[in-house]
């Protein structure tokens, strides 16, 4: 008789053992499943943008249209830098880095060094201004063998308003070991980094790149993209209806 009692109450306490790990378990679950329904709530919403995530990460260059968009939006809201080509010229954009678009010069379709070339840039770096990311742009990146293999050279720096932002329009020319470049550049910066294009054309054909290029750099637009969010109005507890204009009652 004793040993049975001692027996069941053996089986007791491991029933009372297993219960209270099964409630600890569904304890971390519940409270991990909160956490995971918490997240994709908080990802679902409107206003959620991933963290460093900036434009370069979905550029495919310039739409249909011929708009160009640099957006930066390591937070919200986003800032973006847009250039417009011109609608006629056939353009492309080249598949390797660093994917300058094309624009053939009429007449010289065939050699691909008789076209005006647009480039992008941006960083997130908030160590440069406008000022030294012109020049890390212009001079840095262009020495690169992807680009021109040498420098800008800087022949004057106009600083402009580009709707409610600073900019900064930079002429320059790229004195090569066999053939002569010059271009137009604009510049702007924001929270979050800076963005730039660049558009550059032989210096033979000056008289066809300076207007082309002149024209894409000056559409420049900047703006502020705050995230899109749905906003449900309630009506006022202080507004009195007999203030409202009277309805006509339907027939």
């Amino acid at each position: 008789m004793k040993s049975s009692a001692n027996t069941i109450r053996r089986w007791a306490l491991v029933s009372v053992l297993a219960l209270g790990a099964s409630l600890s378990a569904w304890g971390q679950e519940s409270s991990l499943g909160d956490v995971a329904r918490k997240t994709r709530q908080e990802r679902a919403t409107t206003g959620h943008v991933r963290a460093k995530k900036s434009a370069t990460e979905d550029d495919d260059g310039p739409d249909g249209g011929g708009v160009w968009r640099l957006r930066l939006c390591t937070l919200q809201p986003c800032y973006e830098l847009s250039i417009t080509l011109p609608k006629n010229p056939k353009w492309s954009r080249a598949e390797q880095e660093p994917r300058p678009v094309s624009i053939p010069l009429s007449g010289h379709e065939k050699d691909a060094s008789r076209a005006i070339r647009v480039y992008a840039a941006q960083s997130t770096d908030l160590k440069y201004t406008a000022d030294s990311f012109k020049r890390e742009f212009l001079q840095g990146w262009f020495a690169r063998p992807e680009y021109f293999g040498q420098e800008a050279h800087v022949a004057l720096d106009e600083h402009v308003r580009i709707d409610w932002s600073n900019g900064l329009i930079t002429h320059f020319i790229i004195t090569g070991p066999a053939l002569k470049y010059r271009g137009l550049s604009v510049v702007a910066g924001s929270p979050y980094g800076n963005f730039a294009f660049a558009c550059v054309y032989r210096e033979e054909d000056a008289a066809v790149g300076d207007s082309v290029c002149d024209a894409i750099i000056k559409s420049a637009q900047y703006q502020e993209i705050q995230p899109s969010s749905v906003r449900r109005t309630y009506p006022d507890p202080n507004d009195d209806p007999a203030d409202d204009p009277p309805r006509d009652d339907p027939e």
